[in-house]
């Protein structure tokens, strides 16, 4: 095994190991809890051992892609003290040594039996061949003798048991061999498919003799007359390759209740398995975290340019859902982990939020994903039948919901369900605690409405001055079939300018009963229909704006 040493401490010098009469150096192997974080994970190993004056303890097969600079070592005993850390690259070619030579051992013993198969199946050929020759002759001699029998009274009587045993006896050979080569056969199948398994395993054991792993050694001074004693050491070491994605369920229930639960699917290729380890995940990005922002000056200049002319100009409208504004979700099949059960936590850390897994898991170290529940949280809401006719002929069911959990919401898919039944998938946003949000619950078919222009971009024939009005006008129709009287929200906008001398207004032709919002311009109508009820309303508004920015 090759070895390289690297030494990590105030402590740690060559000369506080060399010449110390320790006691047995103890192992300690086991992985108690993980930070997780988006782009790497801070791993714990614990180990209890023995005071003593000096107690040495080795943590071996820590990962390649382990930090050696971020080992650190404490110990939770009072009045001990970490005396020193020292890590160790170590290349794992001699730890295989024996294991390759055990692989060889076996791979030529049972090249050995597939030898003496062939040789004994070559031999049955041969077998073969001698009684498909005697068959040959002892046909060749019945149909002689049936020509012309030999003479003799008794002759004629014995000749069928004569033809009989000359036919059975290279039948019988053919048979046995038949039955001995079936069993070569698969007794050699069965060979051959071991050796390729033995071939495969060596294959990947040259490829891992040539990795390389930290080793770190920990060396603890445990304070007089605590002889006897067991002290808990803390290993830990920053990681990278890990890191997860969030992912949420919500349910509705009746009243607008919302069960809300909070996923975080973990995935590490360090190589090292996480086994029975307490999981916390946590929003903090160390790379970013580390060092505040810098101000940059702000400079002030200016530039002559000729003042613009202008002109009111029309945009055209690209109407997109919701759910297909973010990025396309697809639906990953990952098992669950989880054994101790326990009430979530949660630990504030200013700006960032760490989620403690309330289960231990085991996360293998080759990709495996693994889904973890972090957080479950009861959501108090109103349920509203909610329609944008203009973006879309539907009616949907939209819970309007406050993020009382005491946690931020992490960006990520959500997956609703209504009675059980499973809804939709989109794109949740990032919800930070106290903000108000809305989930959607999916279409409501029971509920019709359509939209219809009745004018649009229509000019008044009279003049004002330097001033033009244009005109829309649009009639919505909603007819309901639910079982029970509800209110049904419409939602349409109209321009918001930007420009003292544009004036956009409501006509009073518009239908009463709407609420407006000035500052972005929306227009809602509450309608409360009877089962089998229809109803229309119409939205009118008109735009003044100056001659000259029509290009007149």
């Amino acid at each position: 095994m090759t070895t390289t040493r690297t030494l990590v401490g105030a402590f740690a010098t060559p000369l506080l190991w060399a010449g110390l009469l320790l006691p047995g150096m103890a192992q300690a192997q086991r992985v108690s809890k993980v930070v997780i974080y988006p782009d790497r994970a801070q791993v714990t190993r614990l180990a209890l051992v023995d005071c003593a004056e000096k107690v040495q303890t080795r943590f071996a097969g820590i990962p390649p892609a382990a930090d050696a600079q971020s080992v650190r070592a404490l110990v939770d005993l009072a009045g001990a003290q970490v005396l020193g850390v020292r890590t160790e690259v170590e290349v794992l070619t001699g730890a295989y040594a024996k294991p390759f030579e055990e692989l060889d051992d076996e791979i030529r013993r049972i090249d050995g039996e597939l030898t003496l198969i062939n040789d004994q199946r070559s031999r049955e050929r041969t077998v073969e061949g001698v009684a498909a020759r005697y068959e040959d002759v002892a046909a060749a001699l019945l149909g002689r003798e049936l020509v012309d029998p030999p003479g003799g009274p008794a002759t004629p009587a014995q000749l069928p048991k004569a033809w009989t045993a000359a036919l059975e006896a290279p039948l019988k050979l053919r048979l046995d061999h038949a039955s001995t080569s079936a069993s070569l056969e698969k007794k050699g199948r069965e060979l051959r498919q071991r050796r390729e398994e033995l071939s495969a395993k060596r294959q990947r054991m040259v490829a891992a003799s040539s990795r390389r792993q930290l080793a770190a050694e920990v060396l603890v001074a445990c304070p007089a007359g605590s002889g006897g004693r067991k002290a808990q050491l803390e290993l830990t070491y920053l990681v990278g390759g890990a890191g997860f994605s969030t992912e949420h369920e919500a349910r509705l229930g009746d009243g607008g209740n919302v069960e809300l639960t909070s996923y975080a699917t973990i995935r590490q290729r360090t190589g090292e398995d996480w086994r029975d380890a307490q999981i916390i995940v946590s929003t903090a990005i160390p790379r970013q975290n580390a060092t505040p922002p810098e101000l940059i000056p702000l400079r002030v200049s200016a530039t002559e340019r000729p003042p613009p002319k202008r002109l009111l100009v029309s945009r055209v409208e690209e109407q997109v859902h919701r759910e297909a504004a973010g990025s396309a979700v697809t639906s990953t099949s990952t098992p669950m982990s989880g054994k101790k059960t326990a009430a979530p936590q949660l630990v504030e850390q200013g700006l960032s939020v760490q989620f403690v897994a309330p289960a231990t898991a085991d996360i293998a170290g080759d990709g495996t994903p693994i889904r973890i529940r972090i957080a479950r949280a009861e959501l108090r809401g109103t349920v509203a039948y909610r329609a944008i006719p203009k973006l879309q002929p539907f009616v949907f069911r939209v819970a309007d919901l406050v993020n009382t959990a005491g946690y931020p919401l992490l960006a990520g898919p959500i997956d609703v369900y209504r009675k059980g039944q499973f809804s939709a998938r989109y794109d949740l946003a990032r919800v930070a605690a106290g903000e108000r949000f809305d989930l959607s619950f999916g279409l409501v078919d029971r509920v019709k409405v359509r939209r219809k222009i009745l004018e649009e971009i229509w000019r008044d024939a009279g003049i004002f001055g330097s001033t033009r009005r244009h005109r829309y006008a649009y009639r919505f129709e909603v007819e309901s079939y639910l079982p029970s009287s509800e209110e049904i929200e419409l939602l349409e906008h109209i321009p918001v300018s930007e420009l003292e001398d544009v004036k956009v207004g409501l006509d009073p032709k518009a239908t009463p009963g709407y609420q407006l919002r000035p500052a972005d311009g929306i227009v809602s109508y509450k309608l409360r229909l009877a089962p089998g009820e229809k109803r229309a309303v119409e939205l009118h508004y008109y735009v003044d704006a100056p001659a000259s920015m029509l290009g007149e």
